[in-house]
């Protein structure tokens, strides 16, 4: 069949004896390995930038906050000894305290800071206050500022670990202890709601402890509601066997309360406090909910899983440094800062898991898509007057 000088190159390439018969069967195959390059970059999320602040060599960050300005607090262990930095830019600055700090929460642009020997401080600009409301022999093991003045503290005193609340402005600044009703369960950690009202608290069991895996320590969890300065009423919602919760995570959701996470479980807890993880993304060594509400759950080979609000679930990767592995992870805005390999931090910006310029492999997607569309339908085309001979 000859071609006349009237017919385009569309319909060149649908006839059976064109010139161009076997470049369009090479162009599909080309355009089928192009798109799956893309669709592999698509699963990976730009990290930004690293950051390593200097802080002292061979360090380990155990807690970091962010206030409203961009600067941080964190305690950090020098050699077996907890030390309090401000960072601000590039500048590094070492607080003193009167004991060493274990905790910072922050409140606007200012913080508090918990540790040993009763310490609690509110720190606002240069200047720290004590907040004497602890006793001597109190150990601050987490601690959330509602404000400058009240929040939630969970303290180690004596055998004992207590939830309570603060508020240092009324005559009985320090609440009563949360009633756990099991002396097998120690707890270890919380997030509090926006109002400062509601906890989700985490802990852990000796009922369920097992020489042959050290891990399992037994999955707790409590939800606990209080007006500050009241002793917190607690309900327990989870008491199972399992590798302990490392994070929990409180929502502003009217469906779902939050998340706990191990690191090797993700757990749901419902608005009517029941639990599930029957979910496929299970859980990380780090994990933080985003300014959307998106859990992002960092595991082990650089490997992020990301559950969204509508149920939705992407198993993305994040360019990272080589060796990199994550300890914990602080939401700063809309920047997540995975603190890892001891004072490591990589910084990665939340929005461009859905922004096409800060991640443009989303909009080559729909390119390849489009053009792949295209590609079927000549080929369809092709078969539907030829059948097997348009090959």
């Amino acid at each position: 069949m000859v071609t006349g000088p009237s017919q385009g190159l569309f319909t060149v390439l649908l006839t059976e004896e064109g010139e161009g018969q076997w470049l369009s069967l090479i162009a599909f195959v080309m355009v089928m390995i192009l798109g799956a390059a893309l669709i592999q970059v698509a699963d990976v999320i730009p990290s930004g930038t690293e950051n390593h602040p200097t802080l002292p060599d061979e360090s380990s960050i155990l807690s970091m906050d962010f206030a409203e300005d961009g600067s941080s607090l964190v305690v950090i262990d020098d050699s077996g000894t907890n030390r309090l930095f401000r960072i601000q830019g590039s500048s590094v600055l070492e607080i003193s305290l009167s004991s060493e700090p274990t905790v910072v929460s922050s409140f606007g642009s200012d913080w508090l800071v918990g540790g040993e020997s009763g310490l609690l401080v509110r720190i606002v600009g240069e200047d720290l206050t004590s907040i004497p409301i602890l006793q001597s022999e109190d150990k601050v093991l987490d601690l959330h500022a509602q404000d400058g003045s009240s929040g939630w503290i969970l303290i180690e005193r004596g055998q004992n670990v207590e939830l309570r609340t603060f508020d240092s402005r009324i005559q009985n600044p320090l609440s009563f202890a949360a009633d756990i009703g099991d002396t097998s369960v120690t707890l270890t950690g919380f997030d509090v709601d926006d109002s400062g009202t509601s906890a989700i608290v985490r802990g852990i069991s000796s009922v369920f402890s097992n020489p042959t895996s050290p891990s399992d320590i037994g999955e707790v969890l409590f939800v606990a509601s209080a007006s500050l300065g009241s002793a917190p009423e607690a309900t327990l919602v989870q008491h199972s066997i399992g590798a302990a919760y490392h994070s929990v995570h409180i929502l502003d959701d009217s469906n779902l309360m939050g998340f706990a996470v191990s690191s090797d479980q993700l757990t749901l807890i419902g608005d009517d406090l029941s639990v599930s993880s029957d979910i496929s993304m299970g859980g990380g060594a780090a994990s933080t909910v985003d300014s959307e509400g998106r859990l992002w759950v960092f595991g082990a080979e650089s490997n992020v899983v990301i559950l969204d609000s509508d149920g939705s679930v992407q198993n993305l990767s994040v360019e990272s440094p080589e060796n990199f592995s994550p300890q914990s992870a602080v939401l700063n805005g809309d920047t997540i800062n995975v603190i890892y390999n001891g004072d490591r931090l990589l910084v990665i910006d939340s929005t461009a898991l859905s922004n096409p310029i800060l991640r443009p492999s989303l909009l080559f997607d729909g390119i390849f898509l489009a053009i792949a569309a295209g590609a079927c339908l000549v080929l369809a085309r092709n078969f539907q007057v030829m059948g097997f001979d348009a090959w």
